[in-house]
């Protein structure tokens, strides 16, 4: 089974339409094929993951609250592979895991998320992911450069302002 982490929320403007977004992506998903990893990210920059965020409802309420819910963070180091659950334990038998990934899916919205960075950072700890890699990704959300490469390829362009 192919294990699939759905990426959501984000810091950007577009977080509720990520979240939208990352519960169809996941409903959308054969769960006979693939094991779905929700992860969430918040307002303010911190992962989270845990069945709960598989429900819409979930989100009316903070999100530390509820059951089974974990922070984590996505892991830089090719050896992890996947998300460190639970990276800052707490208490003497506090733990770390590893939660392997075999893909990511970014469904974030806007910047930074949407800009190559979530793809950079899936690239540094060697996890294939869908979409367009880290350039395409940032050259798509930076209109002006787009338009300024399109140009020298001789693509037509409107004009902006």
């Amino acid at each position: 089974m192919t294990t699939v982490a759905v990426l959501f929320g984000g810091r950007s403007v577009e977080h509720d339409v990520s979240i939208v977004t990352g519960q169809q992506v996941m409903r959308a998903f054969d769960s006979e094929r693939f094991e779905i990893v929700p992860v969430y990210i918040d307002r303010d920059g911190k992962w989270f993951t845990g069945d709960a965020l598989r429900d819409l409802k979930s989100f009316e309420q903070p999100i530390q609250e509820l059951p089974g819910v974990q922070e984590v963070i996505l892991s830089p180091n090719v050896n992890h592979h996947g998300l460190i659950v639970n990276p800052l334990p707490s208490g003497l038998f506090g733990k770390s895991q590893i939660k392997r990934l075999d893909v990511i899916f970014p469904a974030l919205h806007g910047t930074p998320g949407e800009d190559g960075t979530v793809q950079g950072l899936c690239e540094l700890a060697d996890i294939a992911y869908t979409g367009c890699g880290v350039l395409a990704s940032s050259l798509a959300n930076d209109k002006i450069t787009s338009k300024v490469v399109l140009r020298q390829h001789s693509v037509p362009v409107l004009d902006a302002v």
